[in-house]
Parts: structure tokens; C-alpha cells; sequence
């Protein structure tokens, strides 16, 4: 029996797990939770449809599915985690939370079960009941370090600020130290003590200068104090990186009217939100959607009222491409909120990631016609325009926000870097390459800038030197970028440092194995050194990749007669 089967076995008897596989190729077919549910009216049937709904990313449905087959297996753990872990991914907290007490039944070191119930528990101000919920969890593992800060938290809560300091300064753990500073220093910021969250604040503005929530945080304690001057130099180290984020603008408008901006977390219940939400922003990665979309919805609990945690929870959606999901909490913004506009657009940006350009670029032109001076905007359609290939328009809508910002802001050189891509794709190579050294003037050592004008530069054959240069750089700045490795690749190949660029280039495959472009350079490197077998597997490899219909002209050409002869009709090779 294979280890597939022998999983469902387990569950729920060999008899349904031969019944499944026997049905394996119907229900492939189906490929709907809902029609699994059908097929099987059984706990195992509800399971099964659990399944599919998390598989089309339905957590609220597969949530329904799980507690439908718990209902007859109370005791099974599986599905208690399922069901539990749906819950809290459907933002389900309270629900989640009486799962929670039956799973630290069966499985007291349940770290994320408590954790939960802690904080339900300091939202209601249940300050001993999180005490019991969490006292003595571990330092060492992730979901314990929360819990211990949660821990803290409800020590500010209930009045003892020094034990909270000193539980938090308990926590040794390697890579966490600077994130807890800045925890500590939120907790001194709502208990009061000044002098204790101006040497925190600063502490953790040091270590991590550009980090959005550390800038505003310090910069609202230092206006909310009457140092304005000390909180404009906080933003303007941010803003002079060439860095801009909705929350730092909105704080650097209160603050040059020499107006108090309020502090970022009011009471406990937002300073834990506000742990909760940073962890999730911080792992927001792909292999950690999960875990960050479960803080997420945490933090949304915590503090319900955080448009903040509302955006960031749509933009993680956005990342698991549950557009319509995201769009839901986008119109749910109020429209007086310094995040409505924001929220418009990134509603249309949406639309054009679920292939509705049309209505997307309807959208944002009717955003723009409202708000003609919101920057966003403008760029948001210039990019979805560049990528419905509409050039001209797309350099045009960058044209104009260039033409409000003066170009002179640190932050334009993104301006001008797509404005010199759209520009590139039309044709229009001389004011492409104005744009992008424009660009380079605005933030010297931006890698993709860099990296761009390189291997444009290479791939037209001219100033090579400068452009490795360039694009050494670049990888110095991005070692883990297969896309800037294999441009590095191209312009040694370029330079007839084909040994070299054959090393390149098969480091940047193995950091892009699926890139049809990098692979068809390897395969050019190979031939040159002679290892024409190799050469013909990686074009093939790369003809596989889904190329463009010119790249894919050209590798058919150079399987069937090699790299010399294709370079003898003018190819780039």
C-alpha cells in the first residue's frame, strides 16, 4: 500500500481508502470540495471536503467541512487541528478558541492553541486568565517567544511593568533580540515610562533604521513629546533611503504641522496586535503564508479597529492570490480613512491580477480623473498599462507623476526606472537610458537599476566594461537574485569569458531552475566551451519553460543548427 493510502487507512479504514483510490480519477475530475462532500455524506466525505476547500483556498468553507467531521470524532486529533487551524486562517478567532480547549486536552504542548486562548483572553482584560493560559511556555520555540510577550503584555495590562520588562529580557533566542526591543519599547510607550521608551525607541531605530513600524513609532514618541525636530530626522533618514509608506506620510504631515500625532499602540490590546502583526509582516514570505496569514487574523482580533492590520491582512491575501478575498477588505475601508485612496487602488491593481484589465484601467482612470494629484495612482496605471504592453500610455502616466513629484525626490528613482522600462519596450532606447542613469543619480547603488542599465548595455554589445562593473555590483548588493546572477553570466559571456560566464550561469540556474531566458543563456555558455550534448539539453530545458514566442523562435533554431549557425544570421550569440 502506498504512503498515501496508508495515510487514509489510518483515518478512516482500509475499506474508504481503497474506495478513494478506486474513485481517485473521478475525483480529479471534480476537483470541487462541495461535489467530495456529495460523493462521501461522512465524516470522511466532510474531511475529504475539507481538504479540497483548502486546496481552492476556501478556509472559511473548509473550516464548515472540518467541524462537520468533528462533530462525530470529537477525540480525533487530526481533525481538531484542522478544523482549528481553518478556523483561525478564516479569522474565526472565537470559534477557534473552544477548539483550542479541547486540543490542550489531548496535547498539552500545544503552543499555538495556547497562545490563542492567551490572547482572547487579554483582549476581554482577562489579565489572570492569561496568566494561566501561558505562564511557562517555552523561550526557545517561536509560538512561545509570542506567548511570553503576550505574557508581557498582560503584565503592563495589569500594573506590573517591571516584570514585564524582565520576562521580555528573559528571552535570549538568537534573531529575535532587535524585535523585542522594539516590544519592550511599546510596552514602556503605554505604561508611561518616558525615559525607559526613549532608550528602547532609539536602540531599535538604530539596528533597524527602515523598518515602517519602528520609524513611526519612534517618530510619533518624539513629536507626542514636543521633540518635532528629533521626529523629522527619524523620517527623514527613512524618506532619504528613497523609502515612502502610507503610515511614515501620513505621521510626516501631522508632524511638519508641529501637531501631536498620538502614540502607535493606545493600550496593551494594540501593542499585542501590533506583535502579532509585525511577526506576520516579517515572515510574510512564500514559505510562511500560512503561518503569517494566522498572525494576521490574530492581530485583526486584537485590535479590530487597526486599519493597518486590515490593509496587511488584504495585502497577504493578495500574496496568495485570493484577489477577490483582498478586495473585500479594500471596500470595506472607510472612505475617510488615509488608506482609502490606497485601497482603490489596490482594489484595480487586483482586478488586473484576476485578468479584468479593462475594468482595472477604467477604474484607475476614474481614480485619477478624482484624485489627480495621488501619485499612486498615476503609477498604478502606468504599470497596468506597461503590462497590457501599452507603452506609450504607460510612459506617459510616469510622465506625469514625474511632472507633480519635480523628479527630485530620493524616492522618483523608481519613477524613472519604469518609466525607462516602458520607455525601453517602445523603441525609445536614448531616453531609456537617460531615465535609467537618472535614476542611479537619485540612489546610486539601487541594485535593479543597476542591473537593467548593465545588461542593457550587454545585450546591445557596448560599454561592457562599465556594465560588469555594474552588474557586479548588483550581485554584491542581491547574491541570491538569479535573474541579476545571470546577467552577470551574459556579460562575461559577452566579454568571451565563457568559463567563467558557464559558472555564472549555472549558479543563476540553480537559483532560477524554471527561468527560460537563464537557461537558454547556460546553453549558449556551453556550446562555447565546446559542450554541445549539454548545450542542446538546456536549450530543450528551456524551450519547455513556457518562452516567449521570439525567445522560443530562437532556441528552435539553435537545436536544430546549433549556436554557430544561428550566430551567422545575426543572432546575439
Amino acid at each position: 500500500m502506498s504512503n498515501r493510502k496508508k495515510m487514509i487507512s489510518k483515518f478512516f479504514g482500509t475499506g474508504l481508502a481503497i474506495a478513494l483510490m478506486a474513485n481517485a480519477g473521478q475525483a480529479q475530475e471534480l476537483n470541487n470540495a462541495d461535489q467530495f462532500h456529495m460523493m462521501y455524506p461522512s465524516a470522511s466525505g466532510s474531511f475529504l471536503a475539507g481538504r479540497g476547500a483548502l486546496v481552492d483556498r476556501r478556509t472559511e468553507k473548509a473550516a464548515s467541512f472540518f467541524m462537520d467531521a468533528l462533530g462525530e470524532d470529537w477525540d480525533n486529533i487530526v481533525l481538531l487541528d484542522r478544523a482549528f487551524m481553518s478556523l483561525m486562517a478564516s479569522g474565526q478567532i472565537e470559534e477557534a478558541e473552544s477548539l483550542a480547549k479541547r486540543l490542550i486536552e489531548l496535547e498539552p504542548q500545544n503552543e499555538l492553541a495556547a497562545l490563542v486562548q492567551g490572547v482572547v483572553a487579554l483582549k476581554e482584560r482577562r489579565y489572570r486568565s492569561v496568566e494561566s493560559a501561558l505562564a511557562g511556555s517555552s523561550k526557545n520555540s517561536l509560538f512561545g517567544i509570542l506567548s511570553n510577550v503576550v505574557l508581557g503584555w498582560s503584565k503592563i495590562g495589569a500594573g506590573d511593568d517591571e516584570a514585564a520588562y524582565a520576562l521580555v529580557n528573559s528571552i535570549d533566542q538568537p534573531g529575535f533580540q532587535n524585535f523585542l526591543v522594539f516590544q519592550r519599547a511599546l510596552m514602556a510607550d503605554v505604561g508611561g515610562d518616558r525615559n525607559q521608551a526613549r532608550e528602547l525607541y532609539a536602540e531599535a531605530q538604530k539596528s533597524d533604521p527602515y523598518v515602517v513600524s519602528i520609524v513611526e513609532a519612534y517618530s510619533r514618541f518624539l513629536a507626542n513629546i514636543g521633540e518635532f525636530d528629533a521626529a523629522q530626522d527619524v523620517l527623514d533618514n527613512f524618506f532619504n533611503r528613497g523609502l515612502t509608506h502610507i503610515n511614515i506620510e501620513n505621521v510626516a504631515e501631522t508632524i511638519a504641522q508641529k501637531k501631536r500625532p498620538g502614540k502607535l499602540a493606545d493600550n496593551v490590546q494594540e501593542g499585542a496586535a501590533e506583535l502579532l502583526r509585525g511577526l506576520s509582516a516579517a515572515l510574510s514570505n512564500e514559505e510562511t503564508s500560512d503561518f503569517s496569514l494566522v498572525m494576521m487574523r490574530l492581530a485583526a482580533y486584537a485590535d479590530p479597529k487597526s486599519e493597518l492590520i486590515a490593509f496587511s491582512l488584504a495585502e497577504l491575501l493578495e500574496q496568495a492570490e485570493r484577489y477577490e478575498e483582498a478586495n473585500d477588505i479594500y471596500q470595506a475601508i472607510d472612505r475617510k480613512s488615509h488608506y482609502y485612496e490606497a485601497s482603490l487602488i489596490r482594489i484595480s491593481e487586483n482586478l488586473r491580477e484576476l485578468e479584468r484589465a479593462d475594468e482595472a484601467i477604467k477604474k484607475l482612470n476614474n481614480i485619477v480623473a478624482q484624485y489627480p494629484d495621488n501619485i499612486s495612482a498615476i503609477i498604478a496605471l502606468g504599470d497596468t498599462l506597461r503590462t497590457e504592453e501599452r507603452y506609450e500610455e504607460a510612459s506617459a502616466a510616469y510622465t506625469k507623476a514625474l511632472d507633480i513629484t519635480q523628479g527630485k525626490r530620493p524616492v522618483d528613482w523608481h519613477l524613472f526606472f519604469i518609466r525607462g522600462i516602458a520607455y525601453e519596450r517602445q523603441g525609445a532606447w536614448p531616453q531609456a537610458e537617460a531615465d535609467f542613469k537618472q535614476a542611479l543619480k537619485l540612489f546610486p547603488e539601487q541594485p535593479q537599476v543597476l542591473n537593467y542599465l548593465g545588461y542593457s548595455w550587454v545585450d546591445q554589445g557596448v560599454n561592457l566594461e562599465e556594465a560588469l562593473g555594474m552588474i557586479e555590483t548588483a550581485v554584491s548588493l542581491r547574491p541570491n537574485d538569479g535573474a541579476i546572477v545571470d546577467s552577470l553570466g551574459w556579460a562575461y559571456y559577452r566579454l568571451e569569458r565563457f568559463d567563467d560566464a558557464v559558472e555564472t550561469l549555472e549558479r543563476a540556474t540553480r537559483l532560477e531552475p524554471s527561468d527560460p531566458t537563464i537557461n537558454d543563456h547556460l546553453g549558449d555558455a556551453y556550446w562555447k566551451v565546446g559542450r554541445k550534448r549539454e548545450a542542446g539539453f538546456q536549450w530543450s530545458k528551456a524551450k519547455e519553460m513556457d518562452p516567449d514566442e521570439e525567445l522560443l523562435e530562437e532556441i528552435n533554431a539553435k537545436i536544430s543548427d546549433g549556436l554557430i549557425e544561428v550566430a551567422a544570421n545575426g543572432d546575439n550569440g
